[in-house]
């Protein structure tokens, strides 16, 4: 190493020591604290290797009850490795993205059981569980049923994932309860369930639902746009006559006739998404005003401002 080059270094070193005994380290911890609430999991991740000050904050619990990996993507590796290396009791909430990683087939990568396995050993008193852009039947290593996923959650959000449904040799339906789930009693405590823009979801895979979670408050099936209004599919809606506050169909196939039977069970419901349902008109609007607890509604600009008039002169 040349002179000069020494000189430089040693001139570097002063630098950081200076900056490392700067006026950020005067800070209390709960001013660090604040800061660090602006910080992705990736960044408090970066901050924790700077010193052991940063490391102690930036691991604290209260940063840990959220973790959001959807900002980019990653690799199932990738993120095992982290599931591995960053398991947390406090978990409550966690968001995962699949995307469509050097995929060359255009599909969403499979949510493996090895992946399943560890998040239920990771974040143990996990609640609420986001899985965007999955493929639940690409291959072996999927899980090919829900009921293999954590047990204890209030929220199961599906986003624009893939499942298996009913084909003509009879494969198990992504939804069907299996043998093993009968002996146990999961779900019991799921209150939302979101399917929202995954195409595969088709109306003959509902029917499950009742036994499968029978607390729900929420359903969303937005962008499903497989689901069409068979009897099935709108008994099974009108099963949750006691419990359903909230209810997404947007972008469905349903029709005036569904939305009349919804109305004359469903008497709870607090919201109700029906935008962009090609099959459905003005005619049903006299039966969304016998839903006296609606609070939104969320519709096409001609069934929306007819409901409001209406409303209005009822009031």
């Amino acid at each position: 190493m040349s002179l000069n080059t020494r000189i430089k270094r040693k001139k570097e070193l002063r630098e950081e020591y200076i900056e490392q005994n700067g006026l950020i380290f005067q800070l209390p911890d709960e001013t660090l604290l604040s800061i660090f609430k602006y910080l992705t999991i990736d960044e408090l991740i970066h901050a924790a290797s700077i010193c052991k000050w940063f490391r102690r904050i930036a691991y604290d619990d209260e940063f840990w009850t959220t973790i959001d990996l959807t900002s980019k993507v990653y690799s199932n590796r990738v993120l095992l490795k982290f599931l591995r290396r960053f398991p947390r009791d406090c978990t409550e909430v966690l968001k995962i993205s699949g995307g469509l990683h050097h995929n060359t087939s255009g599909k969403p990568p499979p949510y493996t059981e090895q992946l399943n396995s560890l998040i239920q050993i990771s974040y143990p008193n996990l609640r609420y569980l986001y899985l965007s852009q999955y493929d639940f039947h690409i291959n072996q290593t999927a899980i090919r049923n829900i009921t293999y996923l954590p047990s204890n959650l209030y929220g199961l959000y599906l986003n624009k994932c893939e499942m298996l449904t009913t084909n003509l040799s009879g494969g198990l339906n992504f939804l069907q309860i299996s043998q093993k789930f009968q002996k146990k009693n999961s779900f019991q405590q799921l209150q939302i369930l979101s399917f929202e823009n995954s195409s595969c979801l088709k109306s003959e895979s509902i029917h499950y639902l009742i036994d499968l979670c029978p607390n729900l408050i929420e359903i969303n099936f937005n962008g499903c746009f497989r689901i069409i209004p068979t009897r099935i599919f709108i008994n099974t809606l009108i099963s949750y006559s006691n419990t359903l506050r909230r209810l997404y169909l947007s972008e469905t196939q349903i029709t005036d006739d569904t939305i009349h039977s919804i109305c004359r069970k469903l008497k709870r419901l607090n919201i109700l998404n029906i935008k962009n349902c090609k099959h459905i008109t003005k005619n049903i609007v006299e039966n969304l005003l016998t839903l006296k607890q609606l609070q939104k509604l969320i519709a096409n600009d001609d069934i929306q401002n007819f409901y409001n008039q209406r409303k209005n002169e009822e009031n």
